[in-house]
């Protein structure tokens, strides 16, 4: 006892002893929001950072997962049913709280904006360049606008948060209306194009950064979504008049990796390199190719395409060839057997042919993916401009990408033989699919049928031929859903798909309910504020 009592004297005697400032030094080798955010420099490594979220794995994942397998254009694909048993609970309609796809989504989203409102935040108090400054809020604006579309787009209404200093109430707001979140991506929007440069005014080493052009693209498919006709097709034609973009003239190159890059149709684009870090990285490489490719080619085999989006093809359309792998297609001596696959299908947009895949792990790929595309910008306008009933200048839109692909070569240029239309019955033997009726080959001899112009003046017919065309121009680009929502009658729609290919796929769509998908349960767990979706 006596011994305990002397090593605490003298351990108190050492701590009275010390220097205050001894034990009050700062840290050392650590960042923080008060030590950080002080020069030009930081403010661009700030919003640099915030692109980050662009190319994260969960991200470009879930972007085809909710994109195209909840669509009538891809079924889920995977080695099973039980491979992402999660996304085909999202094809089929019968999703939970608990659905990861949709927590993952909802996380990475909302994981961008705080990121945006931070780096705002801080950059306002920045003394900098002044034009810079605005240059880079209006950067940020743009990320926030862009998660924001996907979140009223697959959850409709989420709490709406601009800022990060929130009080304690705050912390738990309740969902904000529609309406106000379209408004606030439009604010962003306009704010963004305000003070973005032109595409053609970013010196060569920042291309891929947010350009005037790529926020009035997503401004007026903001619009387009809301039914705003005039204001889309306004924005979309400032768009075209302002010369800064043009259709690539064949449209296979938009999908050769390193072919087309920051090349003339593209509008905004997501771009990587390889850092060989493996699978699940979340920072430069793609993990889509590997994602989408057959499992035969030693892929994932994830979002196949379904019959229904083979049957909307027109006989001998160039696209289809650059846009579906069948069974029996040769490159390089791997021979396409997508057996995982439920149609036989697998994307050829996101394809890298043996060679390709060369240097790098398989899940980190150097290959950039096309957001948007100048040719989506002409199909916005067509719409929009049918809608107002300006009929000849959606046909010249229109007839713009029809003419790009009447144009284009239906010969894989890395194809040493191509299968179209056919698929694997037993080994070396090859079927045609029953629902087709034409020879492709023949079909696409004949260029004074192949594609014609479209020259009506009914703009029922206009509307479905504006429909058509944005469905196998974007085909497999992560857009279908959200079209077939906002375009009205899902229910109607979905169940005559299920009905048509006697598939349970589609059947399940209940109208009010599944326009949109459940809120996360732990999300509604932290914020009592927050309601559920109806029907979840």
């Amino acid at each position: 006892m006596k011994n305990r009592v002397i090593y605490t004297i003298l351990l108190l005697i050492v701590i009275l002893s010390c220097d205050p400032s001894f034990i009050n030094r700062p840290q050392l080798a650590v960042q923080t929001a008060d030590n950080f955010y002080k020069t030009q420099d930081d403010a661009i490594k700030t919003v640099s950072a915030a692109y980050n979220y662009f190319q994260s794995y969960d991200f470009e994942v879930h972007k085809f997962e909710f994109g195209d397998i909840a669509s009538d254009d891809a079924e889920k694909g995977g080695e099973s049913d039980n491979d992402r048993p999660f996304v085909k609970d999202l094809e089929y309609f019968r999703s939970r709280s608990d659905n990861l796809s949709c927590r993952g989504m909802w996380n990475i989203c909302f994981t961008a904006i705080f990121h945006s409102n931070n780096a705002a935040l801080h950059i306002e108090k920045i003394n900098m360049n002044e034009q810079l400054k605005q240059r880079l809020l209006a950067e940020v604006r743009f990320i926030r606008a862009h998660f924001y579309f996907y979140l009223i787009n697959i959850f409709g209404e989420v709490p709406l948060i601009t800022k990060t200093s929130l009080t304690p109430m705050e912390y738990r707001l309740p969902k904000s209306t529609k309406a106000a979140i379209w408004d606030q991506i439009e604010q962003d929007l306009i704010f963004a194009k305000k003070n973005l440069p032109l595409k053609s005014e970013y010196a060569k080493a920042d291309l891929g950064r947010i350009t005037k052009g790529a926020a009035q693209a997503l401004l007026a498919n903001t619009y387009l979504f809301q039914n705003k006709w005039e204001l889309a097709q306004k924005e979309a034609k400032e768009i075209i008049q302002s010369g800064e973009y043009r259709l690539e003239p064949e449209f296979q190159d938009l999908f050769q990796i390193k072919k087309s890059d920051f090349g003339i149709e593209s509008v905004l684009e997501v771009p990587h390199i390889s850092t060989d870090t493996g699978w699940g990285d979340e920072n430069e490489g793609s993990v889509v190719p590997v994602y989408c490719r057959s499992r035969n080619s030693g892929g994932w085999g994830f979002n196949a395409p379904t019959f229904d989006l083979l049957a909307e093809f027109e006989p001998g359309d160039p696209r289809l060839v650059h846009t579906i792998l069948f069974d029996g297609d040769v490159f390089e001596g791997e021979v396409q057997f997508n057996q995982s696959s439920p149609s036989h299908m697998c994307s050829r947009k996101v394809f890298l042919t043996p060679s390709e895949r060369e240097g790098f792990d398989q899940s980190d790929a150097p290959f950039n993916l096309k957001v948007i595309r100048y040719a989506e910008v002409l199909l916005i306008h067509a719409e929009a401009a049918c809608e107002n009933g300006d009929l000849q200048e959606a046909r010249s839109s229109l007839n713009q990408i029809r003419r790009r692909a009447r144009q284009s070569s239906a010969i894989d240029q890395k194809a040493t033989f191509k299968n179209v239309n056919k698929y694997q019955v037993s080994k070396n033997v090859y079927a045609d699919y029953s629902f087709l009726t034409y020879d492709y080959w023949e079909a696409n001899k004949n260029r004074e049928t192949l594609l014609p112009e479209v020259t009506t003046n009914d703009r029922q017919i206009l509307r479905h031929a504006i429909r058509h065309e944005r469905r196998v121009e974007l085909a497999m680009e992560n857009k279908r859903f959200y079209d077939i929502i906002r375009w009205g009658e899902p229910e109607v729609h979905f169940h005559q798909f299920s009905v048509r290919w006697k598939t349970g796929k589609g059947g399940q769509f209940r109208k009010n309910i599944n326009e949109v998908f459940p809120i996360p349960q732990d999300e509604l767990d932290l914020n009592p504020r927050m309601t559920q979706n109806p029907g979840y």
